[in-house]
């Protein structure tokens, strides 16, 4: 079932959706809506596959693309909360039967983000993506977990910072350029233990145990290890 037009309610349970008529949006008709704001940009494109349950959400489309498959569930544990995906610029692709409770998707400079089948990624937790986030399929991530490919912000002198500053209050760390990136790459199977950071340049294996309160940077970690603090061990060493 395609929506489109100016203005639009989603008259579903205290749905709004507001998508130009130059908009591309598919919600399945299969698909549950309940307390979920839309906002799709000229050209810009959501999709929303079948048996989909969305609650408690707010999407922004600016540029780019939001692709949700069959058979997922996105929005918060906690009711009283909002699970934001926001894309500036760039594109999201979300596998079937894949459970989001994060806090925020955040995507800009045209960075793509794709996540597998059957993950989960629970509250608190937070996607930067200005450049690739590739996260796979049967992972298990934890509350309170970061998952940036950048460094959000870019360096700039003292007065460059300022004159920014004053000219966009309010609204402080307003960024008009691309921060410094690298892709990050999630494997299958891992488990990913609360307020872990995974930043920039990781590489997770297949089969990976990342440790409570763990950050990693520019790392790769082959399959089947276990990191607790700044220690990797092979998973068959403590079996």
């Amino acid at each position: 079932m395609g929506i489109c037009g100016i203005y639009i309610k989603y008259l579903l349970r205290g749905n709004y959706v507001h998508a130009p008529a130059s908009a591309e949006l598919k919600i399945s008709p299969s698909a549950t809506l309940h307390n979920v704001k839309i906002y799709v940009s000229p050209g810009a494109k959501l999709e929303i596959g079948n048996d989909c349950r969305i609650s408690n959400v707010l999407i922004c489309v600016e540029k780019g693309e939001c692709i949700i498959h069959e058979k997922c569930i996105i929005g918060p544990s906690n009711k009283n909360q909002t699970t934001n995906i926001i894309i500036n610029d760039g594109s999201m692709h979300v596998g079937h039967h894949t459970k989001l409770s994060l806090e925020r998707i955040w995507i800009r400079f045209g960075g793509s983000l794709r996540i597998g089948n059957y993950t989960n990624i629970n509250g608190g937790s937070e996607i930067r993506c200005d450049e690739s986030v590739k996260i796979g399929n049967y992972n298990q991530i934890s509350y309170g977990v970061r998952i940036w490919d950048t460094n959000t912000h870019s360096i700039l002198s003292k007065e460059e910072r300022r004159r920014v500053t004053e000219t966009h209050y309010p609204y402080y760390g307003y960024e008009s350029s691309k921060p410094k990136t690298s892709p990050v790459c999630i494997g299958d199977d891992c488990w990913i233990g609360e307020k872990a950071s995974i930043l920039k340049g990781t590489k997770l294996g297949d089969e990976i145990i990342v440790g409570y309160n763990c950050l990693l940077s520019g790392q790769e970690i082959p399959n089947k290890s276990v990191v607790v603090t700044k220690s990797v061990l092979d998973v068959r060493r403590i079996q």
